[in-house]
């Protein structure tokens, strides 16, 4: 989203949708721009939040941790996604963290300016509700997963999307254009290091992934398709 006018991606967001320009001009005033380093937080578990905002560049893990530190990630968010929904709700504790993996720069709008903007055009609720199914919907996939597929499948799964939003078409396969560390793809997956590093072993001496300039390469997309088995 570089170059784009705080104006133009306010306009732009799926949240504001059909508001007319003094609404959108109202929300844009409100907007300000923060820059966040690696391993800060946009919004912490068990701490209230007061603020939406747009991820305008880096990468950002929405994750829920245990009492005992264990943390499981539920998605990674780019460039052109908008968080804080719960905020408009009061000041409840958020139940999920999202820690900055890439540093990022985020547009932060009060939600009292939302609110008041959702209040005169209810149409923004509309499309509220709306983004709030597709994340329910999302959800519940994610846990279809966790819930009845083998820990294989789930990795397979998570790398099938790194590839599908960060995969670049080369002459000897899908080459992923991000880091991601076995260690990440175990939060991502809910296994342990051990396991998942077991996973990628046999996949690299069976061809189906390997490691390229301190990059994934998946050879051939179908192949890694195969591993999404419901049984070991």
């Amino acid at each position: 989203m570089a170059g784009n006018s705080p104006r133009e991606i306010v306009q732009d967001s799926p949240w504001f949708q059909g508001l007319p320009d003094i609404a959108l001009d109202e929300l844009t005033a409100s907007a300000t721009e923060r820059e966040l380093s690696v391993s800060s937080y946009i919004y912490e578990q068990g701490l209230p939040t007061r603020e939406i905002c747009c991820l305008l560049s880096g990468r950002v893990r929405v994750s829920i941790s245990s009492p005992n530190d264990q943390e499981f990630a539920l998605v990674d968010h780019e460039a052109g996604t908008w968080l804080g929904l719960p905020s408009l709700l009061g000041d409840q504790e958020r139940v999920i963290d999202a820690r900055v993996i890439e540093a990022c720069r985020i547009l932060v709008i009060s939600r009292d300016v939302v609110l008041a903007v959702g209040d005169r055009y209810p149409i923004m609720y509309r499309n509220l509700f709306r983004h709030n199914q597709q994340t329910i919907r999302d959800l519940h996939v994610l846990m279809a997963g966790i819930l009845f597929y083998p820990l294989q499948s789930r990795v397979a799964g998570r790398l099938l999307d790194f590839a599908r939003d960060h995969g670049k078409q080369v002459d000897n396969g899908v080459l992923l254009d991000i880091k991601v560390s076995q260690n990440e793809f175990a939060r991502l997956s809910l296994g342990s290091r051990q396991r998942v590093n077991k996973i990628f072993r046999d996949w690299t001496e069976r061809g189906v992934v390997v490691s390229h300039e301190d990059r994934l390469l998946i050879p051939n997309i179908e192949d890694l398709q195969r591993e999404l088995s419901l049984f070991e």
